[in-house]
């Protein structure tokens, strides 16, 4: 693969790339990574990055944070890398922030029949409305809170900035997310690759889409190319800005 690159001072860099099946990418090094990030910002604002929904430890890892997250004044939920993993995950975290009940995302997938479709059936649908989650427990984290959202964000990332955004417990700020639906069916590729196909068409509690769309934030910040040679987190900026205003 070859691309063009250009650096800060306006040179053009050409760069060729090998491909590399997905055991061989998994053997590159990799800088470090945790799936949960906590650390208290000035302000005493908790920032807590969700890196993954992919890892049921997420969960507990949040549990032990949350006694001294409840100390700060305000929280910052961050899934902008977050590429997926299971949504009840995601809903557990969610269910600390209120002591009510709060719902689930709508979703269906096909119901597919062969000899239907030989028949000239129209196609059916399996089809399941939203489910009521329970809160943590009845003493929740219940100062200001804002979620932060990329064009990473997808899968069970985006079903747990969806079901934030209809809780009504605070903003959404950054990106729209990636507009995908859930449960990918892997397959394998001729020369070594792969692809998935979602199987499952997900909506908002109350039906409105995000597939296609994406999530749209309550405060939109796009990063541009002077911010990151900067080292600049703009959307990080913008959510201090909006937490220091509601505290």
């Amino acid at each position: 693969m070859a691309l063009s690159l250009q650096d800060a001072a306006g040179r053009t860099i050409n760069v060729t790339l090998p491909r590399l099946n997905q055991q061989d990418a998994n053997k590159l090094p990799r800088k470090p990574w945790k799936r949960l990030e906590y650390q208290v910002l000035s302000g005493n604002i908790a920032y807590v990055a969700l890196r993954t929904f992919g890892d049921n430890d997420v969960d507990a890892d949040f549990d032990a944070a949350f006694p001294e997250i409840r100390k700060n004044d305000a929280l910052i939920l961050d899934v902008r890398e977050n590429g997926g993993g299971s949504s009840n995950i995601g809903w557990v975290i969610l269910g600390y922030l209120t002591d009510q009940p709060f719902s689930d995302t709508q979703w269906r997938t096909r119901d597919y029949k062969p000899a239907f479709r030989a028949w000239g059936t129209l196609e059916k649908w399996y089809s399941q409305g939203s489910s009521p989650l329970a809160p943590h427990g009845p003493d929740p984290y219940r100062k200001p809170v804002v979620v932060l959202t990329g064009a990473h964000t997808y899968s069970a990332g985006e079903d747990f900035a969806v079901v934030f955004d209809a809780m009504k417990r605070g903003k959404i700020i950054g990106e729209p997310t990636g507009g995908s639906t859930g449960q990918p069916l892997p397959i394998d590729l001729p020369g070594g690759g792969s692809a998935r196909i979602c199987t499952k068409h997900d909506r908002y509690p109350d039906g409105r889409e995000f597939v296609g769309v994406g999530i749209h934030p309550d405060v939109v910040v796009h990063p541009t190319v002077a911010d990151f040679r900067a080292g600049r987190d703009t959307v990080l900026e913008a959510a201090l800005r909006e937490l220091h205003r509601s505290k």
